[in-house]
């Protein structure tokens, strides 16, 4: 059983050059392949090639052989696609079906039109839910879902399907830490057990250096690079093709510029520590935080404030309460709580990171920020005014806010008249407006986007779209929610810019992230969140410091690599891979 391309190449209806060329690719039964490449390379189309639904679904050109268990995929009809391989989309929301109540009808969707018995779908629901830990949400709403939870939800409509082959697109984008090791461990035994072939396309490298046999590399359409992965993913071309290398490989080659002798077993085995730690898979939504927003009795402990500041403010901080949330409550209609009692103060000009686990409440607070939520208890005051006495356009004159789903936010047929929606809408015309525009589009490399049609955009760039829609604001508060979803080394590089940029010029940044590197290289301050409360608040050194590990671990967050070698070498905190270098470097002297 496998999937084979050979001399594949693949071109978009109306396109002017392949998206794909001479592709020869085999992923055998029980291995797995991951795929890795800068945005827009083609690995996306790759995968709607490898599965059979381009050109079948979407138009387009195909030329060469792409077969599924030696059969063309041409030849086969939608249902016995279905059942041989399983596509998961990059964005869950649109995998979903979007026309069932619970989370257990939309995963018995697809095996009740493939019309199995009723004995048999309720099996395969079940078990699709066991593998993934998800049973706790088998009767929550579909459409009320975090952004991860919608993910794994995704994947299992896809699992109880039974395919003998899947193609997945980012599978773990918008996971927690730990929820990521939790599919690549479930994704591992699928292989070995069932026989299963995967071609899995990732940014996260790290998670292809325990999962993947192979890694191959996608540059314009072509694959310039395959083999072992240890060899792949330690290639040193792999910056330039837009690919971050895993965190061993990358503080190996930083401790080696620097002219340190520090043994890569340690790095490997400290990087292998969170898989040992880990000890078994638990219920995602139940053992290691809960989604109903009831206290587990662990306490919140927190940092204390530096003199001077507002009380929860990074050290140094001093510019006024931009934003508080005070015994803030909230419940959606169906009963889940999502936030249970959040008192929270954010200084002007602060770098702030909001983490935790999927399903913690983290979209759900910075929402009450902008007015798009209203707390059920408590208040939220932005500029010390309240804001359950300001409507959302006074509020949008404050705070703007990158959604975490760039298609929630997106609806013009140009990029340049996206950005320029916000801004116009504040007041800003004829050329200011112009000059924020060019500003913002080229703050996030799309200035030669301006004239596209935003869905003709990659879905790396339609986020990169709607943050520039956000910057073209200018508001003195700028939230975003998983800025670095789906993008590559280059893109979180100049997501981290923007931030710097921001914090430079005196606004408040707030970001929601699963990137505990991201996290660590660009806040002050990090804010934990576990079942609808802050359960930590202090510093990056202090939040990711070895005496918290256990209480992140509750929150299926981990330490950096950085942090956990700083910790066994006896360095004290060292969150960033910058600041244990130059732990080292004094040691050394």
């Amino acid at each position: 059983m496998t999937i084979r391309l050979a001399g594949a190449s693949y071109r978009y209806a109306g396109a002017g050059r392949p998206a794909l060329e001479g592709i020869d690719l085999e992923i055998e039964a029980g291995r797995v392949v991951g795929l890795v490449g800068a945005n827009e390379s083609g690995k996306s189309t790759l995968c709607l090639v490898a599965s059979g639904l381009a050109p079948a679904t979407i138009g387009g050109h195909l030329a060469g052989d792409v077969t599924v268990d030696g059969r063309e995929t041409a030849a086969l009809r939608p249902h016995e696609l279905a059942q041989r391989c399983g596509a998961l989309f990059q964005n869950p929301a649109t995998q979903l079906s979007g026309t069932t109540r619970t989370v257990f009808e939309e995963l018995a969707f697809g095996p009740r039109n493939l019309g199995l018995p009723l004995a048999e779908i309720v099996e395969r629901v079940g078990w699709a839910m066991e593998v993934l830990g998800i049973g706790a949400l088998a009767d929550r709403d579909p459409q009320r879902l975090s952004g991860g939870q919608a993910q794994l939800v995704a994947l299992a409509s896809i699992l109880a399907l039974r395919p003998g082959h899947l193609v997945l697109d980012e599978p773990t984008s918008q996971l927690d830490p730990r929820g990521t090791r939790l599919v690549g461990a479930a994704l591992g035994r699928l292989a070995v057990e069932t026989g299963t072939a995967i071609l899995i396309v990732e940014h996260k490298t790290e998670l292809l250096a325990r999962l993947a046999d192979t890694v191959a590399v996608l540059d314009g359409g072509r694959l310039v690079l395959a083999g072992p992965t240890a060899t792949v993913l330690g290639d040193q071309r792999l910056p330039s093709l837009g690919v971050e290398p895993p965190a061993p490989v990358r503080l190996g080659r930083a401790l080696d510029a620097a002219g340190l002798a520090v043994d890569l077993d340690l790095l490997a085995a400290t990087a292998e520590e969170a898989d040992r730690a880990e000890g078994g898979r638990g219920d995602r939504c139940g053992r290691g935080g809960r989604d109903d927003g009831r206290d587990d009795g662990r306490g919140s402990p927190s940092v204390s404030a530096a003199p001077g500041a507002a009380p929860g403010a990074a050290p140094g901080v001093t510019g006024g309460v931009a934003l508080a949330l005070q015994g803030v409550v909230f419940d959606y209609p169906d009963g889940t709580r999502a936030l249970a009692g959040i008192d929270l103060q954010v200084a002007g000009g602060e770098r702030l990171a909001i983490v935790g686990q999927n399903g913690s409440g983290k979209s759900t607070l910075v929402r009450h920020l902008n007015g798009l939520l209203r707390p059920t208890v408590g208040r939220v005051l932005v500029g010390g005014r309240d804001a359950g006495q300001l409507h959302v356009a006074q509020l949008a004159r404050q705070v703007a806010l990158a959604f975490q789903n760039p298609d929630r936010q997106i609806f013009s047929g140009r990029a340049r008249s996206e950005v320029a929606f916000g801004p116009r809408n504040l007041g800003l015309s004829g050329a200011e407006l112009d000059r924020a525009v060019a500003e913002a589009l080229a703050a996030v490399g799309l200035e030669a986007e301006a004239d596209s049609n935003p869905y003709d955009l990659g879905y790396s760039r339609r986020k990169l779209l709607s943050l520039a829609s956000v910057l073209a604001m200018r508001t003195p508060v700028v939230v975003l929610d998983e800025p670095t979803t789906g993008q590559d080394a280059r893109g979180v590089a100049r997501v981290r810019a923007i931030v710097a940029t921001l914090a430079a010029e005196g606004r408040t940044v707030v970001t929601v992230s699963h990137d505990m590197r991201f996290v660590t290289e660009t806040a002050a301050r990090v804010v934990v969140m576990r079942a609808g409360r802050i359960v930590l608040d202090g510093p990056p050194g202090e939040v990711f410091a070895e005496p918290q590990w256990p209480l992140l671990a509750s929150t299926y967050l981990e330490p950096t690599l950085a942090a956990r070698v700083g910790a066994r070498l006896g360095l004290g905190s060292t969150p960033t891979e910058a600041a244990l270098v130059a732990a080292l470097a004094v040691r050394g002297r």
